[in-house]
């Protein structure tokens, strides 16, 4: 009776674990496009993770007065920002950077209004490279990281968390970035057509 109960599980295990797996064929992606783009500092996107480019001051282009919000998001934030001349479609983001230097940011998009939408907020983030997959491809002319300039960090010696950045007066506080990379999904093969057979 063990044996069955035994063999049940076993089979029950395999089948859900089977559904698990990776279905269907792996997705190809295209060259980096970013290396296509105009950014503030070149080495941000040169497709070259030894050359090391800054983030830039966050500016809000604005017709009317900038309002309180505005001027605390330019005081407080960072950017890296990739322009195309035309849109692109976006469904894979790498960001390289050292270890520890870049634990938060918020991956955002321009949309056609020329607003900012984040497409995901980055917190805690300690290794060297961060990948965002997209479930679907989005079309957009711009990509920007916003860095803040400071954060509250957890990974400081083992001790308590403490603010990380320079200390003192307002001063505007960089970030270094390896390189960013940009990536969209290839249509999958199609299969090669079977010659037809004379009957």
């Amino acid at each position: 009776m063990r044996f069955i109960g035994v063999t049940f599980l076993i089979l029950g295990l395999a089948s859900t674990l089977g559904c698990l797996g990776p279905s269907g064929p792996p997705i190809q992606w295209s060259q980096n496009i970013a290396p296509f783009a105009e950014c503030q500092d070149p080495k941000l996107n040169d497709d070259n993770t030894f050359s090391v480019g800054e983030t830039s001051r966050l500016i809000i282009e604005k017709q009317t007065m900038l309002t309180k919000a505005d001027q605390e998001e330019e005081e407080n934030f960072t950017q890296a920002t990739l322009t195309w001349a035309k849109p692109q479609t976006v469904q894979r983001i790498v960001v390289v950077a050292d270890k520890g230097k870049l634990e938060f940011f918020e991956v955002q998009i321009g949309d056609e209004s020329g607003e900012w939408k984040t497409i995901r907020s980055v917190k805690n983030h300690y290794q060297d490279q961060y990948k965002l997959q997209l479930p679907e491809p989005i079309q957009t002319q711009k990509l920007r990281l916003k860095v803040p300039k400071k954060w509250e960090s957890r990974r400081v010696g083992g001790q308590k968390r403490r603010t990380r950045g320079e200390g003192g007066a307002e001063v505007d506080i960089f970030k270094p970035i390896r390189d960013i990379q940009v990536y969209y999904a290839l249509p999958p093969e199609e299969p090669a057509a079977q010659p037809a057979t004379e009957q």
